[in-house]
């Protein structure tokens, strides 16, 4: 079974080198996100990514999923030091017990970030994450890459990219594009994926 992350290890997600080599403006551009869609950021943590992509959405809506209450609880402490007006297109949503408490097709984006080598084998994430994806939505999906790096976990411990790449397709979406680790993001890999439109 996947390892999951330690919430103890907290500190490891706000470490403002992951901005730089996870540039969020390259994510709201992978998300082709322009201002009004409700994106659900899938193992959002502490919200290191969440709150920057909450900037490019003028009228929209961030929805912050995590199985921590911890990591999240350290999220709505940061939203309370932040723009009331960008705070509130924030919404933190604990799974429970695994269940996702949030409507079918509620994401017109969503977006996993350092997450596919965690629930890789967790049938019930990969369910939801296909589950809470609106018909004719974007995925996108960031993880280690499958190479020798001087960040992140061993190299054991990440998928394989062809392996990653199935693992999205099975979810059901077509895949877009592949970035391949040093075309787009030096260290990772980043597949963006549609789910297809109800005919």
């Amino acid at each position: 079974m996947a390892e999951k992350f330690d919430p103890a290890h907290w500190e490891r997600l706000e470490d403002p080198q992951r901005l730089v080599e996870l540039p969020p403006a390259v994510i709201a551009e992978l998300l082709d996100v322009h201002g009004h869609e409700t994106v659900v950021d899938f193992g959002a943590g502490t919200g290191a990514f969440t709150i920057p992509l909450a900037e490019h959405l003028a009228c929209g809506l961030v929805l912050a999923v995590d199985e921590s209450p911890e990591l999240l609880e350290r999220l709505r402490d940061k939203l309370a030091t932040i723009d009331p007006l960008l705070a509130a297109r924030i919404e933190p949503v604990l799974t429970e017990d695994g269940h996702v408490p949030l409507d079918d097709g509620v994401a017109d984006r969503l977006l996993t970030i350092n997450v596919a080598h965690h629930v890789h084998d967790e049938q019930q994430a990969l369910d939801t994450m296909a589950r809470l994806l609106r018909p004719g939505g974007r995925l996108v999906v960031i993880d280690f890459g499958d190479i020798d790096r001087p960040i992140g976990p061993p190299r054991d411990h990440v998928l394989p990219h062809d392996r990653l790449r199935e693992l999205i397709r099975g979810l059901g979406v077509r895949e877009i594009a592949v970035y391949e680790p040093g075309e787009l993001l030096q260290h990772h890999i980043a597949v963006v994926a549609e789910n297809p439109a109800d005919t």
